[in-house]
């Protein structure tokens, strides 16, 4: 067995850290500094490239963002700004630490090193155009309405929307919390889910759109380890879960939908809703494995007892959920906080994607594991931004294989102090709580339970595609 695990218990493993330029970049005037030569960064060669890949999906008229950059004409006014973003590594929004630990994702918008030299290199060099021969063409960008972000992966958009009740989000307030109930429409027979996605339902919903857990329960005479639980875990920055091959859960007519929903007022008052979008496998194709979603992983330190402890929960397709109590957490005044949770393993796991939840306070959060044979690896470290609760979807050959008796370890740290710029009063004790003003600490897993020979099989597959890759 330990030869076996050895494949995919990576080491500790760092990477060249990011390029950092302290402070704004200086932007010249374009009639001083047209940069020349053949090796000159340009918008047009260099530039936009970039941003069509990692910036104007939501960096155009009508979406979430604040400005387009589309056109070099939108782009340029802002190449102060964005140089100054890049390289602190704010946007493209991907609030993970790219030095340490597992760095394939299927959906990463994080920028090389060379990326964001590129772009702080086109800044200081007074934004030149270049030829405006080497633009590349433009992209048709949807719609709001049609704009799913799995559907480029698919080919196609959702083969079923699944819409949220309008709730009256109020100009000015405290956090809004409305629980809703709906029953699926549009469904006439059962399906297998093979990827789930949900998102505002309009770009004003995303302004007051904090996080949402929409759970489904299936009819009575349904087993409910196939389909039933959380049917997505989503805040701004998630889009929701693409399974792995041959990995699904079911859905069924008479299936029921709890909308548990979390809205802040931002000045504006919006009539605000979410949908969630389904892609299905085949009518003719059931899938090998039943997947859990996502399981927490909470870590929070007791007022009464200073005990931390760690939850691991989800539904198994042969075992009930394993529950337990989060305690409260505390951090005082003007200082730093940290709590640490472990749990063992009781079955095998197959990760494919990872969440952090924290709130205004938050730091980071780091996901170990210790292995069976004592291999101990750092899955990832977790930057927080409260803006953006982003699922790191992993790339298939990259998924976490965790055999029963895997010691997980969940470290979570806030910074209650005048340094974190999101706090908003550092003077204030801070509790566990539902509010964006309390706290709370969890990391959430998608996971799929395995046999002890459906494990076994993976790892040599694992293997195998190593050993192949290592040969190519």
């Amino acid at each position: 067995m330990r030869g076996a695990l050895a494949q995919f218990q990576r080491q500790f493993r760092l990477v060249l850290p990011a390029l950092l330029v302290g402070g704004a970049v200086c932007l010249p005037d374009p009639a001083l500094g047209q940069a020349d030569g053949e090796d000159a960064v340009t918008f047009a060669r260099d530039v936009a490239p970039i941003l069509q890949a990692k910036c104007q999906s939501c960096h155009r008229p009508g979406n979430v963002a604040p400005m387009s950059l589309l056109t070099y004409e939108d782009a340029r006014p802002w190449a102060t700004r964005m140089a100054d973003r890049v390289s602190k590594r704010i946007m493209p929004p991907w609030p993970l630490d790219v030095t340490v630990g597992i760095q394939e994702f299927k959906n990463s918008r994080a920028l090389s090193d060379e990326e964001i030299q590129t772009i702080v290199q086109w800044a200081e060099t007074g934004t030149p155009l270049g030829d405006p021969a080497d633009l590349p063409p433009a992209i048709e960008w949807p719609d709001w309405s049609d704009s799913w972000s799995f559907a480029s992966h698919f080919g196609r958009p959702p083969d079923l929307i699944l819409p949220s009740p309008v709730y009256h989000v109020p100009a000015e307030g405290l956090d809004q919390w409305p629980r809703h109930e709906t029953f699926v429409e549009g469904l006439d027979e059962p399906r297998w889910i093979r990827a789930v996605e949900m998102r505002p339902g309009s770009p004003e919903t995303r302004y007051v759109y904090h996080h949402a857990n929409p759970s489904l329960t299936l009819p009575t005479d349904t087993d409910q380890t196939m389909g039933a639980g959380q049917l997505v875990q989503s805040a701004a920055g998630a889009d929701g879960f693409i399974f792995p091959e041959s990995t699904g859960r079911l859905i069924v007519p008479g299936s029921k939908i709890a909308w548990p929903i979390h809205y802040f007022p931002q000045g504006q008052a919006v009539d605000a809703f979410l949908e969630v979008g389904l892609w299905f496998y085949p009518k003719d194709e059931d899938p090998r494995f039943v997947t859990a979603g996502e399981v927490h992983l909470d870590a929070s330190m007791g007022t009464m007892t200073g005990a931390s402890q760690i939850r691991l929960q989800g539904r198994s397709p042969v075992e009930e959920q394993l529950r337990g109590s989060q305690p409260d957490l505390v951090i005082p005044p003007h200082s730093l906080g940290m709590t640490r949770g472990v749990t063992v393993l009781d079955r095998n796991i197959r990760v494919h994607s990872i969440r952090g939840h924290l709130h205004l306070r938050g730091k980071n959060q780091i996901v170990e594991a210790v292995y069976p044979d004592g291999t101990w690896e750092v899955i990832n470290k977790l930057n927080w931004d409260h803006a953006w609760a982003t699922a790191f979807l992993y790339e298939d050959d990259a998924m976490p294989l965790m055999p029963k008796g895997t010691v997980l370890i969940v470290t979570s740290v806030w910074d209650n102090t005048v340094n974190n710029p999101h706090n908003p009063d550092p003077t204030q004790w801070v509790v566990r709580g539902d509010r964006s003003v309390d706290e709370m600490g969890h990391v959430r897993l998608g996971v799929t339970y395995l046999s002890d020979e459906e494990f076994e099989e993976m790892v040599r597959e694992r293997e195998a595609q190593q050993i192949a890759g290592a040969d190519s």
